[in-house]
């Protein structure tokens, strides 16, 4: 099928942008992801309604309906919350002591917790890379330098003590589950005496 009205090709890229602009919106918790193969479906699925009808060129209602069918084809999976806060190690509770220690759990947005995480990972690897030109042999930061870095990053977002502190204990607490959840970053020294550990990215991980 020829797609020779220019009419018709603003249309397929302005359905396609819809698709690219619902999937980078940040309040949504959805793991799919839009990419150029969505806009080649969307091309072919709009043929495929031309040559149903018998159409010897693509028009714009076909590319509408074949929007229209395509965004009901994506399966869509809700990512939940994060739950930072370590589970409980204690006997069997009763139900209205468990509702009360879950109101009491620390938890942020996926979205959050992927930007936050990326951003710590991508500091990680700028650091890691400088090191390595410089000869250095520290190549890795510190659990606290990394913490402090970050609060940097978003001071101009904090309000006060309360807010820094409770940013502060959030970055922690992402740290801690990209340690020993995750697997993401691994722990080097520290811990006898108090001293912050030396943090590393897994050599196998790739930030999204």
């Amino acid at each position: 099928k020829q797609w020779y009205q220019r009419r018709v090709a603003i249309t397929a890229g302005e359905e396609y942008k819809k698709l690219r602009q619902r999937d980078a919106n940040a309040m949504s918790k959805a793991s799919w992801r839009i990419t150029v193969r969505q806009l080649e479906s969307l091309i072919r699925l709009s043929e495929a309604m031309a040559k149903m009808v018998c159409e010897d060129e693509v028009l714009v209602g076909h590319v509408k309906e074949a929007f229209r069918l395509l965004s009901k084809s994506i399966i869509r999976v809700e990512t939940p919350d994060i739950n930072l806060e370590d589970e409980p190690e204690v006997p069997e509770q009763t139900d209205d002591a468990m509702d009360g220690e879950e109101g009491e759990q620390l938890r942020i947005t996926f979205e959050d917790y992927r930007k936050i995480s990326n951003m710590l990972i991508q500091r990680m690897r700028d650091f890691e890379d400088q090191e390595k030109n410089k000869d250095s042999e520290e190549g890795a930061l510190k659990k606290k330098e990394l913490v402090d870095w970050y609060i940097s990053q978003v001071e101009e977002e904090i309000e006060g003590e309360q807010e820094m502190i409770a940013r502060m204990n959030v970055t922690e607490k992402v740290i801690e589950r990209l340690v020993k959840v995750d697997n993401v970053l691994l722990e080097i020294g520290g811990g006898e005496k108090g001293e912050s550990p030396y943090l590393v990215v897994h050599p196998n991980y790739i930030v999204d």
